[in-house]
């Protein structure tokens, strides 16, 4: 893949031997594995699928050179974190945990097993973690407070109501960026006012979708100190051409001096800091 996630090329695909196709596609047998041809791009299946993957990923990266750059998996794919980080010395920089289609999370003991262990792995990961994403379905009473990072880009895809206020405090991400969210306007209060003592200190970008698009943020606490604004302000999002632009919102400024953009729609609440750095145009 190029540096911008929009541009992938799949280049081998291992898949479980229950997935092979019916007879319309052309099987080919390579060294005692069954392959077909999908768009082009070899397809081995495996009745071990952990050994064909393992088995696809060395042959991948051993063509051409490269170490494993980052990981999405499912749940049950965790055991490819450990896998990576103890055959090269290079560290993952991308992680994910996305939902498998075929299968829906329904107990609640699932996902906190789930969520656990996700700590542990991006702090081991946490001196060149780019980015974090969470893509899971959990069940509608899972909340989760624990802490998650320091990474760059921390992404929660969907159905990210399990995301608490207590979790946005404590998360050490740059850019964060929760969907779905039940997060209320107490909770954005409390937020924005550990932000202005000190809190936070590595954010420059906060977008939260809100599960309901009713959703809107209008009533901030006085001793914030927020006021209107008529500025127009350009951040760089992530990739290159990924550039937003807000006006005429809200500005708040921290103890130390610093100060961001508050931007309230409906359905989405967008908080910029503006740090010196590249980001900002």
């Amino acid at each position: 893949m190029t540096r911008t996630n929009k541009n992938r090329t799949n280049v081998m695909m291992a898949r479980h031997i229950s997935e092979l196709p019916g007879t319309e596609h052309k099987l080919i047998e390579i060294n005692g594995y069954i392959c077909t041809f999908e768009r082009d791009i070899p397809v081995l299946y495996f009745q071990d699928q952990v050994f064909g993957t393992k088995l696809v990923v060395d042959y991948v990266t051993d063509l051409f050179s490269l170490d494993i750059y980052g990981l999405t998996t499912f749940r049950n794919g965790l055991w490819a974190f450990d896998w990576i980080n103890n055959r090269q010395e290079k560290l993952l920089d991308s992680l994910g945990l996305s939902k498998n289609p075929s299968y829906v999370l329904n107990k609640d003991k699932t996902v906190d097993n789930v969520l656990i262990r996700l700590p542990c792995i991006v702090y081991r990961n946490a001196l060149s973690s780019d980015s974090v994403s969470i893509n899971v379905n959990v069940s509608h009473n899972v909340r989760f407070n624990g802490k998650l990072g320091p990474v760059d880009v921390n992404l929660f895809d969907s159905n990210a109501h399990w995301v608490t206020c207590d979790y946005l405090m404590n998360c050490n991400a740059i850019k964060l960026f929760v969907s779905f969210s039940r997060i209320s306007e107490l909770d954005l209060n409390s937020f924005l006012r550990h932000w202005r003592a000190g809190g936070s200190p590595r954010l420059a970008y906060l977008k939260v979708f809100f599960a309901s698009l009713d959703t809107y943020i209008e009533n901030f606490d006085q001793d914030l100190e927020i006021v209107k604004t008529n500025e127009v302000r350009r951040f760089r999002v992530v990739a290159e051409e990924d550039v937003e632009e807000i006006l005429e919102d809200y500005s708040i400024q921290r103890q130390d001096g610093v100060k961001a953009t508050i931007s309230c729609e409906f359905g989405y609440f967008t908080m910029i800091v503006w740090h010196v750095d590249g980001n900002r145009l």
